[in-house]
């Protein structure tokens, strides 16, 4: 059974990888794997699905340019409203990945989105691709705390979480968000684009599991 600390040991260990072996998942992890699925779709109304051995996901710029045996993925759909809940999984799936021994990387863009929405007859805002990767992936470019952090008080917690949110994967990493910290209060702000809803639940998860305290205030500017 994987751990609170297993999951926090994974947001160091967890990097983008786009390019994987061609290698099926073994049969235990894919059943983990939906598990997880089915167990989070329960928990928050979502209709998330777990796909295998199916390389359609991604476009042709994400297919033939931006990686290589990308064939299982997880498909982040649900209604608009949902978005950050969907956000808020998918950063929960990519660690559960990585305690697994898989790769993950988190498309909100190169994908089939009409595809996917003709297929399975709903919204779907991005996928995760999972598999082992050729690599371990690397490091992506970090802003420092004090580009992406205003804080009233120095807490060890607060700190925390912030970092484990600067190596949460975001659109083009380019980290367009804010954590305000005013009178014990935490805030997440993220700048207006079609991936913010997402970001602001992945973001969420990592700073939440990382701190052990929930943001209180979030919005998008």
């Amino acid at each position: 059974m994987t751990s609170k600390s297993n999951l926090i040991e994974a947001i160091d260990l967890r990097h983008t990888v786009r390019r994987y072996k061609p290698r099926e998942i073994a049969f235990d992890n894919r059943k983990l794997i939906l598990e997880r699925v089915n167990k989070l779709n329960s928990s928050y109304n979502l209709t998330m699905r777990a796909v295998f051995d199916d390389d359609s996901a991604l476009s042709l710029l994400g297919k033939f340019v931006l990686s290589k045996n990308a064939r299982n993925f997880i498909v982040l759909a649900g209604k608009d409203n949902q978005q950050e809940q969907l956000g808020y999984c998918a950063a929960d799936l990519m660690l559960y990945i990585q305690t697994l021994g898989l790769n993950s990387w988190f498309v909100g863009g190169t994908y089939n989105r009409q595809k996917l929405e003709n297929k399975y007859h709903e919204p779907v805002w991005g996928i995760v691709v999972l598999g082992y990767g050729l690599d371990s992936g690397k490091k992506h470019t970090c802003k420092s705390l004090n580009q992406v952090s205003v804080s009233d008080n120095d807490l060890e917690w607060y700190k925390k979480g912030v970092i484990a949110a600067l190596k949460a994967p975001t659109a083009l990493n380019k980290q367009n968000f804010k954590f305000i910290l005013a009178n014990g209060v935490v805030k997440l702000e993220v700048k207006e684009s079609p991936y913010a809803k997402l970001e602001l639940g992945i973001l969420c998860y990592f700073f939440e599991l990382a701190s052990g305290k929930k943001i209180e205030k979030f919005c998008i500017k």
